[in-house]
């Protein structure tokens, strides 16, 4: 079965909306001045046209558009383009939520295998460390 063909498991796809749907509760009864969520970490999303994607995305939440195309894993494959893991908050258009107010600028992930690796595998260095990169997203501040 292609990545293409695969379903996420039975239950799965209701309780990744009812998380997202438990996020923007949350932003909704935080909603103040000084209240901004932002959304990180492993989301176990394949790809953009992905049930689970489209779960996340579904209350209003929006990825970082510049971590789109990054490697996700040390095991990707250039290009791969997956979404595992995600930062994300809320935009323009939210009534009864707050919105991060600052525009993200510079993003990336930390390719900690050149400088960690030595004599390991790829599934070693994974057990030590993470198979996952740390993602990053800079916001820059309003000059006026």
């Amino acid at each position: 079965m292609s990545s293409s063909e695969r379903r996420p498991p039975t239950g799965y796809l209701s309780w990744k909306r009812s998380r997202s749907g438990w996020l923007a509760g949350w932003a909704e009864r935080e909603f103040g001045w000084d209240h901004n969520l932002i959304a990180l970490g492993d989301f176990n999303i394949d790809r953009a046209d992905d049930p689970l994607f489209k779960a996340f995305t579904s209350t209003g939440l929006v990825p970082a558009p510049q971590l789109e195309g990054l490697p996700r894993t040390i095991f990707d494959d250039p290009g791969a383009g997956h979404f595992y893991d995600q930062i994300a908050w809320f935009t323009k258009g939210q009534k009864h939520r707050p919105v991060l107010t600052l525009e993200a600028g510079a993003s990336g992930h930390v390719d900690f295998v050149p400088e960690l690796q030595g004599d390991r595998t790829l599934t070693e260095l994974s057990w030590h460390i993470s198979d996952h990169y740390p993602m990053w997203v800079e916001f820059t501040i309003p000059t006026s």
